[in-house]
């Protein structure tokens, strides 16, 4: 599908920079992110590259006081815990080897809890964040728009603060209507499939061969004059068949081109929108495709974490708790390397 880049976009493509949206140059970018280079850098070089790095990210329509008001230097995690090992055991495995000569083979070994990855585990709990993670709009910065717009409730009652800190247990909801525009495709087909930029294009090939068809006969029959010759008037009958058939096509792309209006169709007797036979899915006036069908590069973008309950029949969702660390996991989304994230919160901490 070809892509209209906006100069931003450009600049994004050339740095690599990932944002927190669904757009095709994000998911290029998050194809080609590599771990930062610190070879041949300082540690303080490090630190500001990975910060300059996340914060692009995470909460890029944040200032920086904002962000540090929120940080903490606290990382929250949790130990999992089997009930069947605890119940059957009574943990002398894990003191095997101590002066009793024994290698303790019988020890667990646990993959290591990814503390770093929480460093920006502050900025899940802010609304227009939570309103993002749910799927419910298609950037960090549509959702901070639905927020201040008055789109968002927080427990039934409107909530205009994107920087509400949500608290477990509590319950946001997003009109459907704007989920429904936020997560489903854009109106018309792509330019490559769409007929009317298709018969466009070749209405517009046609003119051009129709021109320079003209051009070449009006040459042709001035140099038969200068040498004494009667122009040839097979020519000219070629080119008025191509401008007829160029017509021809451009009536058809004006009729593809028709767009419903109920005022007008009322006036002329039609009545489409009253019709019981038509498809009711069908709504020209929606600011989306109809039928609605997601929008494009949706799949490698969906994902719900784990702390969040989302119902999108309804357009609600819970935040059940704050995201924590695991052995092996996190549940805090990020496509950096923990190596950039600790070298990031390196340097929150020093500056708070």
């Amino acid at each position: 599908m070809p892509l209209k880049l906006r100069p931003k976009d450009i600049v994004y493509l050339k740095k690599g920079t990932v944002r927190q949206n669904w757009s095709a140059v994000t998911l290029y970018n998050l194809s080609r992110l590599s771990r930062q280079k610190t070879s041949n850098r300082t540690f303080f070089q490090q630190k500001y590259t990975a910060k300059q790095e996340t914060r692009k990210y995470h909460g890029e329509h944040l200032t920086k006081r904002q962000w540090q008001n929120i940080f903490s230097r606290s990382l929250k995690s949790v130990v999992p815990m089997n009930t069947r090992e605890l119940a059957s055991s009574d943990g002398s495995e894990y003191g095997a080897g101590r002066g009793a000569g024994l290698d303790g083979s019988a020890t667990k070994v646990q993959r290591p809890v990814p503390y770093m990855n929480q460093t920006f585990a502050p900025m899940e709990r802010r609304l227009d964040m939570a309103v993002f993670r749910a799927m419910f709009a298609s950037s960090a910065l549509q959702a901070r728009q639905f927020v201040i717009h008055g789109f968002v409730k927080v427990n039934g009652k409107k909530m205009q603060y994107p920087q509400y800190m949500l608290n477990p247990g509590d319950m946001f909801s997003v009109d459907l209507e704007k989920v429904l525009f936020a997560t489903g495709a854009p109106k018309g087909l792509p330019r490559s499939q769409d007929p009317k930029y298709i018969n466009r294009k070749k209405s517009g090939k046609d003119e051009e061969e129709a021109s320079e068809a003209a051009e070449g006969d009006k040459k042709a029959s001035t140099a038969r004059t200068e040498g004494g010759e009667a122009s040839a008037p097979a020519s000219s009958a070629d080119v008025s068949k191509v401008q007829a058939e160029a017509a021809a096509t451009q009536a058809e792309v004006q009729k593809e081109q028709k767009q419903f209006n109920k005022s007008k169709e009322e006036s002329s007797g039609i009545n489409w929108w009253d019709d019981p036979n038509r498809d009711r899915s069908f709504d020209p006036l929606k600011p989306y495709r109809t039928p609605w069908r997601p929008r494009y590069f949706l799949s490698a973008f969906a994902f719900i974490p784990k702390y969040l309950e989302v119902n999108h029949n309804i357009g609600h969702a819970v935040y059940l708790r704050d995201p924590v660390a695991k052995p092996g996991h996190s549940e805090v989304p990020t496509p950096f390397h923990h190596e950039t994230l600790q070298l990031a919160y390196s340097w929150f901490l020093r500056r708070r």
